[in-house]
């Protein structure tokens, strides 16, 4: 089993909060390490089963959650912004540089879904990440505007501005439901039947979990475009795809892909967004796991 160690890092405006896990025997050693990045809402405690996959193959591995969210500081609580979320990885980044058990040469990210988006965005700007891999990212903002109807898009969109000005006022971030059943008056960000099922199987019940995100992050996540930053991706890249993926379009991840320099691998399952995850996580997880082993340590 591995050893875990209850970890904080200070970075501008925040305290983020979260577990390092280390091999067993290992504790003295200078490892590689891996970076963990959950999706939309995910809270850190829900990767911390995942973390003996890296650590069986002699890598660390860190999982936190972001500002806003689960353990980790900032109001308004359940923002999630994913450009904030990039410089704050880097923050921790240097963190880890800093650390006498941490081989700061040997520094890979690992990302699921919005995480997968973040950790490419990361590894085209900073130089630091050794090797990286992204499960079914979702690379434009744009895009997933489409993953509303266009009547619900229009009613969340007028809600950001009037959101804007309450805040401004003192009053509370507005927030929607991130699962659920389609309610009329009640907007949700995902409402796939397989989402729900993953969602239930894996997040709820968790301390740190909360099934909603603030009105504002929606204008966080329409704003982000990862695939501009594709020939900047200088570090081995691994990207995992669903084959008829909506919910991460999967045409435009390829289209990323493919203008992503060597050294690169693809792996694609059958299925929908969530569909790889319920039907595939731990042979993904084990699989993505022995690739950074060997690109990082050998």
């Amino acid at each position: 089993m591995p050893v875990n160690e209850d970890v904080e890092f200070t970075v501008p405006g925040a305290v983020l909060r979260g577990r390092l896990f280390r091999p067993e025997g290992q504790e003295s050693a200078r490892l590689p390490v891996v970076v963990v990045q959950s999706g939309l809402g995910g809270p850190a405690e829900s990767l911390y089963p995942m973390a003996q996959a890296f650590t069986d193959v002699n890598l660390a591995c860190l999982v936190y959650d972001h500002r806003f969210t689960g353990y980790s500081d900032g109001e308004p609580r359940q923002l999630f912004d994913p450009w904030q979320q990039c410089r704050d990885l880097r923050h921790v980044l240097t963190h880890l540089t800093l650390r006498e058990d941490i081989d700061p040469d040997r520094i890979g990210l690992w990302g699921i879904s919005i995480g997968g988006a973040n950790s490419l965005f990361t590894t085209a700007m900073d130089r630091r990440v050794r090797a990286v891999v992204s499960v079914i990212p979702p690379v434009s903002g744009w895009t997933a505007r489409t993953l509303q109807p266009a009547d619900t898009l229009a009613e969340l969109e007028s809600l950001i501005p009037a959101d804007r000005q309450a805040q401004l006022r003192g009053e509370p971030a507005a927030t929607i439901r991130l699962h659920g059943a389609p309610e009329p008056g009640k907007p949700v960000m995902f409402s796939d039947e397989e989402g729900l099922e993953f969602v239930e199987d894996s997040l709820h019940g968790l301390p740190s979990f909360r099934n909603e995100i603030t009105i504002s992050t929606l204008d966080c996540l329409f704003e982000m475009e990862v695939r501009a930053y594709a020939e900047r991706i200088t570090a081995p890249t691994l990207m995992v795809l669903a084959s008829q993926d909506t919910v991460a379009p999967v045409e435009e991840a390829r289209e990323m892909y493919e203008r992503i320099p060597e050294p690169k691998k693809l792996i694609e399952y059958p299925g929908q967004h969530y569909e790889i995850l319920s039907h595939h996580f731990p042979e993904i997880i084990n699989r993505t796991a022995e690739w950074l082993d060997k690109v990082m340590t050998r």
